[in-house]
């Protein structure tokens, strides 16, 4: 007799071949059979009619500090994960010095707006290795498994100390310890490294992270660790230059992976060019452009920066924050009121700089920057609305609001922000919707090269609500869009499972097939769908973050345990922290 059974399901395997209806068996945490004449079992779920995936691989998470308090990994435990990948972006929080935990913990709040006194709180820093950083986190009961990747900014800080922030480049000693320390935690589990030159990735000082302008031969020792131990995945953020990335993996084990966005058809076809050399680099996307959120609660809104707006509601709680800003002399007040300008990075900037936030590398905030090019620009800045939608036309925009009611784009954000209970969400698009819909990402879903990750679970807590990406990606281009194509549901599934197994050298998980592990969910596709987010003070110390819960999860299995059913985890944990183990280790 079987442990559990799936009864006549709609089954997506996740290797990209069409649908076929059938039963899965599973024996303790792994799949026995797959349509093969499934016995009796001692439970039964019954899936008719809906869609059985193998658990979705997040391969870009930053769950590094909630990993320490946090057994179900909220919110992707709802989203139908069942294996997620962190210390992306090149910050992290091992190898690390204990005079230099402070500084990481704020350089993450930084970089990914995760609280650092949340951090701080939740956290217990009981290593100082990063073998002893998987230590600590080995063990502990969880809902999924947890994959780790090396820090860049944190092992660079580690070996360099405070030159590590600078763009020095390390000498030969420190490049042989960089080395030395990547081949010490590849074999100690580690699954790779990841690295950062993205510009708007920068300290609360407005300084460039450590590595933002590491030159090759840093990149290649790091390399070399990783193939002396093994091999292993290189995750790279921001303007990395082609042909490293290209040398890169040429490397013996090495896989690259690089986050992109909408102008990557060029380097797809260079890709492609290149293939036949063996070369394994892969584009992760995202099935959505890049966002950020704006209401008065949340760590991002017009006003952040405004002098009347500071002095005369900032420090008051929301509802007596909206009534004081819905009084028209302090409307009146704050729109007419100066901005805090005094870490403008513009301030130092070349005259020819036209987009600060994209382009220059001047010290500084790129904030006030942001700020004006949303204002000039209430035709981009959108409603997102309940139900949320991520592909608005230019009803939904701002300026389509302003001219309705016949206000100034400034008087129109004000509004907007402050009716009802303050809980209207503005949505910008920070790269990914210039021509005003998402016809290219169907190309970009669709090619063989691209795996689908950038969900950010766990970062961006107070901008951003993308750790249902995975969800969204499935209702929404499978199912849900009118603008323009959809992607088939095969390819979906497969890029958010197989694909993304194969990526990282799963070979035990990711596609349904007997020998696998049982990670699984049973969705109905019908029902799927997500509803608006919405701020909660559910951190350590209650620290803020949005939260967007999905519903159509009638069950996930992880290692053969229903750890969600019917959109509610049932409290079962048995995930645990999954440690590579390469051929030459």
């Amino acid at each position: 007799m079987h442990d559990l059974a799936i009864r006549n399901g709609r089954i997506i395997d996740g290797t990209g071949a069409p649908e076929f209806q059938g039963d899965i068996a599973i024996d303790g945490a792994t799949i026995t059979s797959v349509n093969g004449g499934v016995g009796n079992a001692r439970r039964e779920i019954d899936a008719e009619g809906k869609l059985v995936v193998p658990g979705w691989i997040d391969i870009h998470t930053h769950f590094d500090a909630q990993v320490s308090w946090d057994p179900y990994l909220t919110p992707s435990c709802w989203n139908g994960v069942t294996t997620i990948v962190m210390g992306n972006c090149g910050v992290g929080f091992a190898p690390v010095k204990p005079k230099d935990r402070d500084w990481l913990l704020d350089l993450m709040d930084a970089v990914e707006d995760i609280p650092a006194i949340a951090m701080s709180a939740g956290m217990e820093w009981k290593w100082e290795t990063f073998p002893e950083y998987l230590d600590a986190i080995d063990g502990k009961p969880r809902i999924m498994d947890v994959i780790t990747q090396i820090p860049h900014c944190a092992l660079r800080t580690y070996v360099m100390g405070e030159r590590g922030a600078e763009d020095i480049q390390p000498t030969d000693d420190e490049l042989a310890e960089m080395e030395r320390l990547v081949r010490e935690s590849i074999r100690a589990g580690a699954f790779g490294v990841s690295s950062n030159r993205l510009l708007a990735h920068r300290t609360k000082e407005g300084e460039m992270i450590p590595g933002t302008f590491a030159r090759y031969p840093e990149l290649e020792a790091i390399a070399n660790g990783m193939s002396e131990a093994g091999g292993g995945v290189f995750q790279f953020v921001g303007p990395f230059e082609r042909e490293w990335l290209l040398g890169l993996g040429r490397k013996d084990g090495i896989t690259v992976t690089y986050l992109s966005g909408e102008a990557a058809q060029e380097g797809l076809t260079a890709l492609e060019e290149r293939r036949y050399q063996g070369i394994r680099v892969f584009p992760q996307i995202r099935g959505r452009g890049t966002t950020v959120l704006m209401n008065l609660e949340g760590s991002l809104h017009p006003y952040v920066l405004n002098y009347a707006y500071r002095e005369l509601v900032g420090h008051l709680p929301m509802p007596e924050r909206l009534e004081r800003m819905r009084d028209p002399e302090v409307r009146a007040k704050i729109l007419a009121s100066d901005w805090d300008m005094t870490n403008d990075a513009r301030r130092n900037s070349p005259e020819d700089v036209d987009h600060p936030f994209l382009v220059d590398a001047t010290p500084g905030s790129l904030l006030p920057g942001l700020l004006e090019l949303m204002h000039s620009q209430p035709e981009a800045v959108y409603v997102l609305g309940d139900p949320p939608n991520y592909e608005p036309d230019q009803e939904a925009s701002v300026a389509n609001h302003a001219k309705r009611h016949g206000l100034t784009g400034p008087e129109a954000f004000y509004d907007l922000l402050t009716e009802g209970a303050g809980s209207t969400l503005l949505l910008f698009y920070l790269d990914g919707y210039s021509k005003r819909n998402f016809d290219y990402m169907a190309g970009l879903m669709r090619h063989p090269l691209t795996c689908n990750g950038l969900s950010d679970a766990g970062a961006h807590v107070g901008a951003v609500s993308d750790a249902h990406m995975p969800s969204w990606n499935l209702a929404f281009w499978g199912r849900d869009r009118t603008r323009g194509e959809r992607v088939e549901v095969e390819t979906i599934v497969h890029k958010q499972t197989g694909a993304n197994a194969a990526l990282y050298g799963l070979s035990d998980r990711g596609v349904l097939e007997p020998g696998k592990r049982a990670d699984i969910s049973v969705i109905d596709f019908d029902r799927l769908s997500s509803e608006a987010p919405y701020l909660v003070y559910d951190l350590p110390e209650n620290a803020k973050r949005y939260m967007q819960r999905p519903q159509g999860y009638d069950a996930t299995i992880c290692a053969g345990e229903v750890v969600l059913e019917n959109d509610e985890v049932t409290g079962a944990l048995p995930g645990r922290l999954v440690r590579s183990r390469p051929a030459a280790a």
